[in-house]
């Protein structure tokens, strides 16, 4: 990867996924793990949110710089053109060159209370990239997922098209030795085509999650699917899921939460900013200048060098300062109750959804039990077509029946991986 991408990894490394971990995607996939790695350089969106750090480090050096001295020059260039009582008219030119410093001394903590306040929104603008970033690679996985659902959708539709074709075939065939009826030709062509339709739409959806990827993640490669010695297919056959999900601890917390920690510190030092509103504050000052000193018949240039120290008291602002201290104590006390709700919330989530990761592993086995039947169901129906006990539709369906339970496994599988991904992603984030 490139330098820039080796930084924000080293910075934004989470542990949402162990990279050997059975349940994890890009475990199965080599190229999704892959789009992971490269998903910081690449997704659109991601690069237009990393423009958010710089706005806050300039931010936080402008709140600094106004602790730290300030120092002026000043440079002037004149020409001078003066009519004098009984002198004759006269120009001439001068110059003059000034500097001063100035140095905050005492404000009452306002100043440090400013830089603080640029300081704690710079860590959330960081914190929340890393989010950002997390939420990222959670949508990229899920999305990933249905691509390769909907890829073997496809795969049964064009298998599921293959075979009623022969059907239809077959079904020709015999309506022409006599042995079939136009209604049976007439339904396996309906059959035919209803086949034609559903991948016709299969592939529609698929090529349009394709683009909403490539939008996603900025990966422009074609998408193989390929897995790693056919771990997938193997995980969806005798996996024991739900048996080794994170667990929860009293100290795991939210995003939301964690942030709203950081802005009541906020509020905090925006209460000490009010509260110095009407004090008086000192600042050292020192500057050197020139200027001329007029004579009656001449002038003469000056020297200048002064230290002191200058105290600026703001006695009345129209109730200004105490509207701020009510504004920040009020944001104060709401910011306390929402983060006292936010964590209940928090909690009953997580408790939803590792209640849903046991509802999706038993879907899982569920569905399991279910190709197993339609694979027996297959087996007697293919035996019965042989002895004309069934007819080729009635063959049809059972093999449509096994295709729908293999994806309905297939789809159980997934969802119970998005659902995980989602879950480790709320308990191992971690936020500064």
């Amino acid at each position: 990867m490139k330098p820039l991408s080796l930084y924000f990894c080293a910075l934004f490394a989470i542990p949402v996924f162990a990279s050997n971990h059975i349940e994890s995607p890009e475990y199965h996939f080599a190229e999704l793990q892959e789009i992971l790695i490269q998903v910081e350089d690449y997704a659109p969106i991601f690069k237009e949110q990393k423009e958010s750090i710089d706005i806050a480090k300039a931010n936080t050096i402008f709140a600094k710089s106004a602790q730290g001295s300030h120092v002026k020059i000043n440079l002037q260039g004149q020409s001078i053109h003066e009519d004098r009582p009984d002198q004759p008219y006269s120009g001439r030119e001068r110059f003059f060159g000034s500097i001063s410093i100035r140095k905050p001394l005492f404000h009452w903590g306002a100043l440090r209370a400013q830089s603080s306040i640029s300081v704690i929104q710079e860590a959330i603008t960081l914190n929340n990239l890393k989010y950002f970033l997390n939420d990222l690679k959670v949508n990229v996985r899920s999305s990933y997922l249905e691509l390769f659902v909907l890829s073997k959708q496809v795969e049964i539709a064009r298998s599921s098209l293959q075979n009623a074709e022969e059907n239809f075939i077959k079904i020709k065939g015999k309506n022409e030795l006599g042995l079939s009826s136009d209604i049976v030709v007439k339904n396996e062509n309906i059959e035919l085509l209803k086949q034609k339709i559903l991948l016709e739409d299969i592939n529609r959806s698929l090529e349009s999650a394709k683009k909403s990827f490539i939008q996603l993640t900025g990966w422009s490669e074609a998408l193989n699917f390929e897995e790693n010695n056919n771990s997938f297919a193997t995980l969806q056959v005798d996996h024991a899921f739900g048996e080794s999900l994170p667990v929860l601890l009293a100290s795991h917390s939210s995003r939301v939460t964690r942030q709203i920690n950081h802005e009541i510190k906020v509020e905090k030092n925006r209460l000490t900013i009010a509260k110095s509103g009407l004090k008086p504050k000192v600042n050292l000052v020192g500057a050197f200048y020139q200027d001329q000193v007029p004579l009656a018949d001449d002038s003469f240039t000056r020297n200048n060098a002064v230290v002191g120290l200058e105290v600026n008291w703001a006695i009345w602002d129209s109730s200004k300062s105490k509207a701020e201290k009510l504004k920040s104590l009020a944001n104060k006390r709401k910011l306390e109750l929402s983060l006292e709700r936010e964590s209940r919330s928090f909690r009953l989530e997580i408790e939803n959804m590792r209640s849903q990761l046991d509802s999706l592993a038993k879907r899982v086995e569920m569905t399991r039990q279910l190709v197993v039947l339609s694979e027996k169901k297959l087996s007697i129906s293919e035996t019965e077509l042989e002895s004309d006990r069934i007819t080729p539709a009635q063959f049809m369906d059972a093999q449509m029946a096994l295709n729908r339970s293999k994806i309905q496994r297939l789809q159980s599988v997934c969802d119970y991986i998005k659902m995980r991904n989602r879950y480790e992603a709320s308990l191992t984030t971690s936020y500064e």
